[in-house]
């Protein structure tokens, strides 16, 4: 059997297993639900014991992407995915308006619909 000579890989390597471990053992699953109301909608996420400092929430077009990352102690560049979720907003939500707001081991991410989206209104027809 050949020994590892090199304790800076062993040190590496227990790091990821002991981090690995605590997502295994010690995290509970993260929990999402979206609500729709008339005037937008909620995307409510449950992640006992993640900090806020943890979600990471992410606009891109039309894509919105909640990350939350379980980092190292020993070594704050390692991390471990705990979840990632992208939605497809639809065209009514005001991509300029959304807020997420974490409270009470809970994130919220409000997505505001346009005022008026669903209010029929004729379209002027220009004679050229």
């Amino acid at each position: 059997m050949k020994i590892i000579k090199d304790k800076e890989l062993l040190r590496s390597i227990a790091q990821q297993i002991d981090l690995f471990n605590t997502v295994g053992g010690g995290v509970s699953e993260t929990y999402a639900e979206i609500k729709k109301y008339k005037k937008g909608a909620v995307i409510n996420i449950w992640a006992a014991g993640v900090s806020p400092e943890a979600f990471k929430v992410i606009l891109q077009n039309n894509q919105l992407t909640i990350i939350s990352l379980l980092h190292s102690e020993e070594n704050p560049e390692m991390a471990v995915p705990i979840f990632n979720r992208t939605y497809i907003l639809p065209l009514q939500v005001e991509l300029a308006k959304i807020e997420a707001v974490h409270q009470d081991g809970q994130l919220q991410i409000r997505l505001p619909y346009y005022n008026g989206v669903n209010e029929p209104r004729e379209i002027e027809i220009k004679q050229l």
